[in-house]
């Protein structure tokens, strides 16, 4: 949708839909918003009462919002690839206005969770503060923590290497096997398992659910 919707204002070279990639697409879709159906209701969340329920559905709405922005930064990575920069040049291009768009998220105070209050003496507190309090009372993990963005440069460089080479709806789409794979992993192996499956017959939808997302995905992929 990021990717049409940038060719139709002249951005990005359009692309022509395909009947069976759509179909593959909307399968996908479907097969996750059964399983996060399947697993909310499993749970009784979804007979918990008005307040529960509607923060179920802001939580649906935050990954909706995540997944949109995600296809919007794979398209705009497209974008630049057209206008013939190298991976490194937009990765680094990329990087500038996210740090500058996350800075200000990273000072707002918001209430810690857990052990966190008595750590701080206080019960709010922003990214910022924790990250500072971390470099200092435990080095070795902030050390990992920089050491993670070294990690996510090399994993941009990768996806934008194959934004550029095919896609971004196929990296897009490639992308989500490796999660579906790994729910599939989960639901094979208890002891990996966070929480219990569902009782019947929810847990039904969540197995045919998963087996459906990394079908559709995969099969994508295998067309790209």
């Amino acid at each position: 949708l990021s990717q049409q919707g940038l060719a139709m204002i002249g951005l990005y070279t359009f692309k022509p839909c395909k009947a069976m990639e759509i179909g593959l697409m909307v399968a996908g879709v479907f097969c996750a918003c059964a399983f996060t159906w399947a697993k909310i209701m499993g749970s009784g969340a979804g007979h918990k009462g008005q307040t529960d329920h509607g923060k179920q559905v802001m939580g649906c709405i935050v990954c909706l919002l995540s997944l949109l922005c995600g296809s919007v930064n794979l398209a705009l990575a497209g974008v630049l690839g057209e206008m013939k920069l190298s991976v490194y040049d937009t990765v680094a291009y990329m990087s500038i206005p996210a740090f500058l768009f996350l800075m200000p998220f990273c000072l707002i105070q918001k209430p810690v969770p857990g052990l966190w209050p008595q750590v701080l003496n206080k019960t709010t507190a922003s990214d910022f503060e924790i990250l500072m309090w971390t470099s200092t009372h435990a080095p070795s993990t902030f050390e990992l923590f920089a050491l993670s963005g070294v990690f996510s440069f090399l994993y941009n460089i990768i996806q934008f290497t194959i934004v550029h080479t095919l896609s971004p709806s196929a990296t897009a789409f490639g992308g989500n096997f490796n999660k579906a794979a790994l729910v599939f992993l989960t639901l094979l192996l208890p002891f990996l398992q966070v929480h219990a499956l569902p009782s019947w017959p929810y847990n039904l939808v969540i197995w045919m659910a998963v087996i459906g997302n990394v079908a559709a995905f995969s099969f994508y992929s295998y067309l790209q």
